[in-house]
């Protein structure tokens, strides 16, 4: 999870580029985000 998020918002990589990287389709990478970015939301929301 770590370094998807790295990849993304420090590294600034697209989708399709992180995909690359990894191995796995750009849909995957999206999904995963998107998963990551939720339990972010959720820890900060409850003081996680």
């Amino acid at each position: 999870d770590r370094q998807i998020i790295h990849m993304r918002f420090v590294e600034e990589l697209t989708q399709a580029q992180i995909g690359e990287r990894l191995g796995v389709s750009q849909m995957h990478v999206s999904r995963l985000l998107s998963r990551c970015l939720t339990r972010l939301r959720e820890g900060m929301l409850t003081g996680a």
